[in-house]
């Protein structure tokens, strides 16, 4: 019988190397590491052929290796707060279905969303992206999407035609009076709005 293999780490701000044993363990099916600082992450994490569920929280990490996204049974992906501005350039399409990228520093994923068809939960809150990307459109089986305190100044009409979307987050971004009563009266959804001064 095959079993389910878990590990977390939770690391103090003195740990700067990533704790490279971890790749020893093929069979590991979950990994959580909370805390750290280190802006490194491995290529060689390909060699954890098993792992479904990865989340790198509040790491410090900037740049990730395209390798995690290569990773065959990997389906939840959580890099929240961190200091990520961008993905790797990823050339084949991910089996994720959870991408959580809350409290980074993107400004745009446009170019990434294609390489996602298969995410179901997407969380881009609390970043820095001005305009909403054409390429969401694309995530046909996308069903929560949160962009909860971005610089977002309008919303698309496409996004009513994304039948399977039925949770939409878009509170404290910069939109007008007219445009926060358009999203609430087409969206049916209550908006906190911030304004620049």
């Amino acid at each position: 019988m095959w079993f389910e293999k878990k590990i977390t780490l939770k690391l103090d701000a003195h740990t700067t190397q990533f704790p490279i044993e971890i790749l020893n363990m093929w069979e590991l099916t979950h990994l959580e590491i909370i805390g750290g600082n280190f802006t490194y992450f491995p290529e060689d994490i390909s060699i954890l052929k098993n792992l479904k569920h990865l989340s790198l929280v509040s790491t410090k990490i900037s740049i990730l290796p395209k390798e995690i996204f290569e990773l065959p049974k990997l389906t939840y992906l959580n890099l929240k707060n961190n200091r990520l501005s961008s993905l790797p350039h990823l050339t084949q399409k991910t089996k994720l279905k959870t991408l959580i990228l809350g409290r980074n520093y993107f400004t745009s994923i446009e170019a990434t969303l294609p390489y996602m068809s298969e995410v179901m939960t997407l969380d881009l809150g609390h970043n820095l992206i001005n305009s909403f990307p054409a390429t969401i459109f694309d995530l046909k089986n996308l069903q929560r999407l949160n962009f909860d305190s971005n610089k977002l100044r309008s919303v698309p009409e496409f996004l009513k035609d994304m039948h399977s979307l039925n949770h939409l987050s878009l509170d404290n971004n910069l939109f007008s009076n007219d445009e926060k009563n358009r999203i609430e009266r087409e969206f049916k959804i209550n908006l906190t709005t911030i304004h620049e001064f």
